[in-house]
Protein backbone atom coordinates (compact mmCIF):
# COMPACT_ATOMS: atom_id res chain seq x y z
CA UNK A 1 0.00 0.00 0.00
CA UNK A 2 1.03 3.66 -0.58
CA UNK A 3 2.31 5.30 2.54
CA UNK A 4 0.67 9.19 2.76
CA UNK A 5 3.39 10.16 4.73
CA UNK A 6 6.12 9.35 1.90
CA UNK A 7 3.58 11.36 -0.52
CA UNK A 8 3.26 14.56 1.92
CA UNK A 9 7.23 14.68 2.17
CA UNK A 10 7.19 14.78 -1.13
CA UNK A 11 4.38 17.74 -1.61
CA UNK A 12 5.84 19.92 1.27
CA UNK A 13 8.98 20.84 -0.85
CA UNK A 14 7.07 21.43 -4.17
CA UNK A 15 4.57 23.54 -2.17
CA UNK A 16 7.66 25.95 -0.69
CA UNK A 17 9.47 25.56 -4.05
CA UNK A 18 6.37 27.41 -5.74
CA UNK A 19 6.91 30.88 -3.87
CA UNK A 20 10.42 31.78 -4.56
CA UNK A 21 10.00 30.25 -8.20
CA UNK A 22 6.76 33.33 -8.58
CA UNK A 23 9.05 35.87 -6.59
CA UNK A 24 11.95 35.65 -8.80
CA UNK A 25 9.32 35.79 -11.92
CA UNK A 26 8.25 38.64 -10.84
CA UNK A 27 11.73 40.34 -9.61
CA UNK A 28 12.88 39.73 -13.77
CA UNK A 29 9.66 41.85 -14.80
CA UNK A 30 8.90 42.30 -18.23
CA UNK A 31 12.66 43.52 -18.82
CA UNK A 32 13.44 39.61 -18.83
CA UNK A 33 13.85 38.00 -21.92
CA UNK A 34 11.31 36.10 -23.36
CA UNK A 35 13.16 32.20 -22.65
CA UNK A 36 14.04 33.63 -19.33
CA UNK A 37 10.53 34.08 -18.51
CA UNK A 38 9.56 30.75 -20.84
CA UNK A 39 11.55 28.74 -18.33
CA UNK A 40 10.26 30.65 -15.21
CA UNK A 41 6.61 29.60 -16.63
CA UNK A 42 7.46 26.07 -17.77
CA UNK A 43 9.45 25.30 -13.70
CA UNK A 44 6.07 27.07 -12.26
CA UNK A 45 3.94 24.92 -14.81
CA UNK A 46 6.19 21.31 -13.79
CA UNK A 47 6.06 22.06 -10.00
CA UNK A 48 2.02 22.32 -10.19
CA UNK A 49 1.71 19.45 -12.52
CA UNK A 50 4.18 17.49 -10.05
CA UNK A 51 1.98 18.69 -6.97
CA UNK A 52 -1.10 17.56 -8.56
CA UNK A 53 0.50 14.00 -8.72
CA UNK A 54 1.38 13.65 -5.35
CA UNK A 55 -2.13 15.10 -4.60
CA UNK A 56 -3.74 12.51 -6.57
CA UNK A 57 -1.67 9.59 -4.72
CA UNK A 58 -2.50 11.57 -1.52
CA UNK A 59 -6.12 11.09 -1.83
CA UNK A 60 -5.57 7.40 -3.14
CA UNK A 61 -3.44 6.48 -0.35
CA UNK A 62 -5.93 8.04 2.80
CA UNK A 63 -8.91 6.35 1.72
CA UNK A 64 -10.61 8.13 4.86
CA UNK A 65 -14.21 7.73 5.39
CA UNK A 66 -16.92 10.29 4.10
CA UNK A 67 -17.77 12.89 6.54
CA UNK A 68 -21.36 13.05 5.86
CA UNK A 69 -23.24 16.51 5.89
CA UNK A 70 -26.46 17.65 3.77
CA UNK A 71 -25.51 18.42 0.14
CA UNK A 72 -27.54 20.33 -2.38
CA UNK A 73 -26.26 18.53 -5.52
CA UNK A 74 -27.25 20.58 -8.36
CA UNK A 75 -25.70 24.08 -7.13
CA UNK A 76 -22.67 21.71 -6.18
CA UNK A 77 -22.32 20.32 -9.80
CA UNK A 78 -22.54 24.00 -10.97
CA UNK A 79 -19.82 25.13 -8.84
CA UNK A 80 -17.54 22.26 -10.00
CA UNK A 81 -18.13 22.81 -13.67
CA UNK A 82 -17.32 26.70 -13.04
CA UNK A 83 -13.78 25.92 -11.32
CA UNK A 84 -12.80 23.55 -13.63
CA UNK A 85 -13.36 25.79 -16.29
CA UNK A 86 -11.51 28.67 -14.96
CA UNK A 87 -8.44 25.86 -15.03
CA UNK A 88 -9.38 24.16 -18.15
CA UNK A 89 -10.10 25.48 -21.86
CA UNK A 90 -13.58 24.68 -22.19
CA UNK A 91 -13.78 26.81 -25.80
CA UNK A 92 -16.01 25.14 -27.81
CA UNK A 93 -17.77 22.75 -25.01
CA UNK A 94 -21.57 23.43 -24.18
CA UNK A 95 -22.43 22.34 -20.66
CA UNK A 96 -25.75 21.45 -20.03
CA UNK A 97 -27.42 20.13 -16.58
CA UNK A 98 -30.39 18.55 -17.12
CA UNK A 99 -32.58 18.15 -13.96
CA UNK A 100 -36.56 18.20 -13.26
CA UNK A 101 -36.27 19.76 -9.76
CA UNK A 102 -34.85 23.06 -8.30
CA UNK A 103 -33.04 20.99 -5.32
CA UNK A 104 -31.65 17.59 -4.81
CA UNK A 105 -30.07 16.97 -1.25
CA UNK A 106 -28.68 13.91 0.03
CA UNK A 107 -26.00 12.80 2.67
CA UNK A 108 -22.72 12.88 1.45
CA UNK A 109 -18.94 14.33 2.17
CA UNK A 110 -19.17 17.70 -0.20
CA UNK A 111 -14.83 18.02 -0.49
CA UNK A 112 -14.70 13.93 -1.79
CA UNK A 113 -18.10 14.85 -3.74
CA UNK A 114 -16.50 17.54 -5.33
CA UNK A 115 -13.47 15.61 -6.63
CA UNK A 116 -15.51 13.18 -7.94
CA UNK A 117 -17.19 15.70 -10.38
CA UNK A 118 -13.63 17.62 -10.70
CA UNK A 119 -12.28 14.09 -11.99
CA UNK A 120 -15.27 13.22 -14.79
CA UNK A 121 -15.17 16.62 -15.84
CA UNK A 122 -11.67 16.91 -16.52
CA UNK A 123 -12.02 13.44 -18.44
CA UNK A 124 -14.72 14.78 -19.92
CA UNK A 125 -13.00 17.74 -21.63
CA UNK A 126 -9.75 16.24 -22.68
CA UNK A 127 -11.84 13.29 -24.82
CA UNK A 128 -13.34 16.47 -26.49
CA UNK A 129 -10.35 18.40 -27.81
CA UNK A 130 -12.46 19.53 -30.56
CA UNK A 131 -15.24 20.56 -28.73
CA UNK A 132 -18.67 19.08 -27.38
CA UNK A 133 -20.98 18.88 -25.58
CA UNK A 134 -20.43 17.89 -21.52
CA UNK A 135 -24.18 16.65 -19.76
CA UNK A 136 -25.42 16.16 -16.42
CA UNK A 137 -28.25 14.57 -15.96
CA UNK A 138 -29.72 13.76 -12.06
CA UNK A 139 -32.57 11.08 -11.55
CA UNK A 140 -33.65 11.32 -7.76
CA UNK A 141 -36.33 9.44 -6.57
CA UNK A 142 -37.01 8.18 -2.90
CA UNK A 143 -34.38 5.71 -2.43
CA UNK A 144 -31.85 6.40 -4.68
CA UNK A 145 -30.33 9.22 -7.10
CA UNK A 146 -29.03 8.25 -10.25
CA UNK A 147 -26.33 10.73 -12.47
CA UNK A 148 -25.25 10.56 -15.90
CA UNK A 149 -22.05 12.49 -16.95
CA UNK A 150 -21.98 11.81 -20.71
CA UNK A 151 -19.57 13.75 -23.12
CA UNK A 152 -19.54 13.45 -27.16
CA UNK A 153 -15.95 13.03 -27.31
CA UNK A 154 -13.75 10.37 -28.24
CA UNK A 155 -14.89 7.35 -26.79
CA UNK A 156 -13.03 4.61 -25.02
CA UNK A 157 -11.99 1.38 -26.83
CA UNK A 158 -13.35 -1.85 -26.04
CA UNK A 159 -10.57 -3.34 -24.54
CA UNK A 160 -9.80 -0.51 -22.16
CA UNK A 161 -13.45 -0.22 -20.77
CA UNK A 162 -13.15 -2.92 -18.27
CA UNK A 163 -9.49 -1.51 -17.03
CA UNK A 164 -10.36 2.29 -16.80
CA UNK A 165 -11.04 2.08 -13.14
CA UNK A 166 -8.12 0.22 -12.19
CA UNK A 167 -5.15 2.02 -10.29
CA UNK A 168 -2.55 3.80 -12.56
CA UNK A 169 -4.30 2.54 -15.61
CA UNK A 170 -3.99 5.46 -18.21
CA UNK A 171 -3.20 5.77 -21.83
CA UNK A 172 -2.56 9.70 -21.30
CA UNK A 173 1.24 10.92 -21.79
CA UNK A 174 0.88 13.08 -18.35
CA UNK A 175 -1.75 11.26 -16.19
CA UNK A 176 -1.42 9.00 -13.28
CA UNK A 177 -4.30 6.60 -13.33
CA UNK A 178 -5.60 7.51 -10.23
CA UNK A 179 -8.25 9.89 -11.39
CA UNK A 180 -11.23 7.02 -11.64
CA UNK A 181 -10.16 5.05 -9.41
CA UNK A 182 -10.42 7.66 -6.73
CA UNK A 183 -13.76 8.23 -8.11
CA UNK A 184 -14.87 4.90 -7.91
CA UNK A 185 -13.49 4.96 -3.97
CA UNK A 186 -15.76 7.77 -3.00
CA UNK A 187 -18.85 6.46 -4.74
CA UNK A 188 -18.45 3.23 -3.38
CA UNK A 189 -17.49 4.56 0.21
CA UNK A 190 -20.83 6.27 0.07
CA UNK A 191 -22.50 3.30 -0.57
CA UNK A 192 -23.14 4.20 -4.42
CA UNK A 193 -21.56 2.72 -7.82
CA UNK A 194 -20.36 3.87 -11.24
CA UNK A 195 -20.21 1.90 -14.51
CA UNK A 196 -19.77 3.02 -18.00
CA UNK A 197 -20.92 3.09 -21.47
CA UNK A 198 -18.78 3.87 -24.34
CA UNK A 199 -18.54 3.93 -28.12
CA UNK A 200 -15.45 4.87 -30.26
CA UNK A 201 -15.79 8.16 -31.88
CA UNK A 202 -19.22 8.32 -29.79
CA UNK A 203 -18.20 9.40 -26.56
CA UNK A 204 -18.72 7.97 -23.36
CA UNK A 205 -21.56 8.03 -20.75
CA UNK A 206 -20.55 7.41 -16.88
CA UNK A 207 -23.65 6.39 -14.36
CA UNK A 208 -23.98 7.03 -10.96
CA UNK A 209 -26.01 5.70 -8.49
CA UNK A 210 -26.01 6.58 -4.36
CA UNK A 211 -28.36 6.23 -1.85
CA UNK A 212 -31.08 8.32 -0.54
CA UNK A 213 -31.94 11.80 -1.98
CA UNK A 214 -34.72 14.31 -1.41
CA UNK A 215 -35.93 16.09 -4.26
CA UNK A 216 -37.92 19.38 -4.47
Amino acid sequence: PLDPGIAQELNNPLTNNQIPDQVLKQQVGPDGSAATTEIFDDIVGQTARVKGIVGNLLEFAREREPRLEEVELVSLIRNVYGLVSKTHDVSGITFVLDVAVADVGLRADPAQLEQVFVNLFTNAIAAMPGGGQLTVRIEPDAETIRIFVSETGLGIPEEDREKVFDPFFTKKDKGTGLGLAIVMNIIRKHGGDISLVSEEGMGTIFEITLPGSQAR
